[in-house]
């Protein structure tokens, strides 16, 4: 991640440190972070205090925004004066969202330095996969589009349930922006020989299992039935509270993604995704969504949010 000097994500997994030790990055993050607290920047409750006032504030912007451009669409038009509160609208969006995400890269720090003694070294091959996998469903932090400037996230092709190592890659998020039948960005990367080294925090079961072995347990009907259930109450639970999953937001909007689930899904990793809570059918809202089509992502939604993943 770009303060740290590393690419990582919102789960506090290092990406790309192919040829450092988990001992050396490790006290590479603390000495940056002991810096910054040194400056007397916000780390621990203070900052989670002050993400959710800048969120709270973010809501506002993007709802007054939401009302400008639902105007224009009616009228045709705005105003010379609705024109410059736009304007300043998405700079003052622009600016909570720098501000968030360096937030984010304070917290993944944090992460890293709680949960030191359980982040081991994996190198991704045949057998490890689903370990990249389980990361897709993060924010990427420190890996930005060099066409666009818009956050780049690890993919694979979506009709591939169980991809190779070199099926993924780096995607720009401005591919799920249309305009006019273009898309905003559609650039992609390979993923360099670094991007296969990842440093994190390895204890989730699910994690201990090759890639073939934890498909067989995703695949089994009866596991399916428990999974979705528990999706489900998660689900529910987040609709009553009103509020999105922590570790994804929309690289647009920046607000917290919302669990969804399709009308008529044809299976498990064919039920869920994540969507920006501006998201609406059929092109009528923000387009960003974020498809769960693996084991590994439910996995690493269900620890993030309640604790404990798929085993």
């Amino acid at each position: 991640m770009s303060f740290f000097n590393f690419l990582s994500n919102t789960l506090g997994t290092v990406i790309g440190a192919v040829l450092d030790t988990v001992t050396a990055v490790v006290e590479t993050v603390r000495d940056a972070y002991d810096a910054f607290v040194g400056k007397g920047g916000a780390v621990k409750e203070a900052a989670a205090d002050e993400s959710r006032r800048k969120h709270d504030r973010l809501r506002e912007v993007n709802d007054e925004i939401m009302h400008l451009r639902n105007r224009a669409q009616s009228n045709g038009r705005l105003s010379d004066q609705e024109r410059r509160r736009w304007q300043d609208l998405r700079q003052e969006r622009d600016d909570l969202m720098r501000v968030l995400h360096h937030a984010k890269e304070v917290s993944a720090a944090e992460k890293i330095l709680d949960n030191e003694e359980l982040i081991t070294k994996v190198e991704v091959n045949l057998d490890t996969t689903h370990v990249l996998q389980y990361n897709v469903f993060a924010d990427s932090l420190g890996k930005a589009c060099p066409k666009c400037a818009r956050q780049m996230k690890l993919q694979w092709p979506r009709d591939q349930p169980v991809p190779g190592p070199r099926d993924f890659f780096w995607g720009c998020t401005g591919w799920y922006f249309v305009r006019g039948g273009i898309r905003a960005c559609n650039h992609k990367e390979r993923l360099t020989r670094s991007d296969y080294a990842l440093m994190m925090d390895t204890s989730a079961p699910e994690l201990s299992l090759t890639a073939d072995e934890f498909g067989e347990i995703v695949s089994n009907p009866g596991t399916a039935e428990i999974v979705t259930q528990r999706i489900d109450d998660l689900k529910s639970d987040l609709s009553r509270r009103k509020e999105g999953v922590e570790l994804a937001t929309c690289p647009v909007h920046g607000e917290h993604m919302v669990l969804k689930k399709k009308g008529n899904p044809t299976g498990l990793l064919d039920t869920y995704f994540l969507a920006c809570p501006y998201w609406l059918p059929w092109d009528q809202g923000c387009a960003f969504i974020e498809k769960l089509k693996s084991g590994s992502q439910l996995a690493a939604l269900l620890k993030s949010e309640t604790g404990r993943g798929v085993l």
